[in-house]
């Protein structure tokens, strides 16, 4: 049933996630996505991504000719992330997403850390906490930004002759470096990075902050801070994976007048706890 992820299947596996989030936001009330060809393209994009970096980590459930559930994971200097998991309704709670999930982490050794950014669907948390992750509520800020502070005057723009120092960041606060992720991310239309001296980085675009890593509480806020304050006026931002070790996030998210909801968890292994200060992307780890 299960087989190695083709290129040809990343349209089908698009449509998978798509429709399986949709109909588990409508099941337990949340914002249901809204469709469009950019984030069609967006989720493609990063599908084939790790079909190309880490295909022996891409799974695809076809038991009758039809792509019905996938799960890609990938690792990087002996970090396991899971990337996306999902199954269609109608195909789930017959141990499918346990083939699937037992299929990726079979791509390295059980002893490694690893991560999951995972939704509120209860079976989704019940499902990898049973496969040893322990969970790290996360909340998300979403809203306009009704008390916009000032940028911070030390944080620049880079671009992808950075990735140096962005790799240095990530090696001592996540204890491996994601480079070639990063890049992928600097070459989707939008993104855009930036840097705090030698100190930390982000990379956001301007509905959402991507992912955030810092040596230090006081780099963090300065490059959230910058990040808020280039967000268009008027515009609804996304600041997601907020666990309890992202304080620093927390209180700079709320002064700028940003609400707070629910939103999943960080699961992790091998480590104490959510790596910090940092924000997670949910699909990049």
């Amino acid at each position: 049933m299960l087989r190695a992820m083709l290129d040809a299947d990343i349209a089908a596996a698009s449509e998978v996630w798509q429709t399986a989030y949709g109909a588990m936001a409508k099941e337990h009330r949340l914002a249901e996505p809204v469709r469009a060809e950019v984030t069609d393209r967006r989720l493609e994009d990063r599908l084939g991504h790790f079909l190309r970096t880490d295909p022996e980590g891409s799974f695809v459930a076809e038991p009758e000719g039809r792509v019905v559930g996938f799960a890609q994971s990938f690792v990087r200097e002996g970090y396991w992330v899971l990337s996306l998991l999902a199954t269609l309704p109608g195909n789930q709670g017959h141990g499918l997403g346990r083939r699937l999930l037992d299929a990726a982490l079979a791509t390295a050794p059980a002893g490694l850390p690893g991560t999951i950014q995972a939704s509120r669907d209860p079976s989704a948390l019940a499902l990898y906490s049973s496969a040893g992750f322990s969970c790290h509520p996360a909340m998300k800020a979403e809203g306009a930004i009704r008390r916009p502070g000032p940028p911070d005057p030390r944080v620049r723009t880079g671009g992808p002759g950075d990735i140096a120092l962005v790799d240095a960041v990530d090696r001592r606060r996540r204890g491996a470096a994601r480079g070639v992720d990063i890049a992928h991310m600097l070459g989707v239309a939008g993104n855009r990075l930036l840097l705090m001296e030698d100190r930390g980085y982000a990379v956001a675009r301007d509905d959402r902050l991507i992912t955030l890593g810092a040596l230090d509480e006081g780099a963090a806020v300065a490059l959230l801070q910058t990040v808020l304050a280039g967000i268009p006026e008027g515009a609804t931002v996304e600041v997601a994976w907020l666990t309890s070790a992202q304080q620093w996030a927390i209180d700079t998210v709320v002064r700028a007048g940003m609400a707070l909801h629910p939103y999943g968890a960080v699961m992790v292994r091998g480590m104490s706890g959510p790596p910090a200060p940092c924000i997670p992307s949910g699909g990049y780890g």
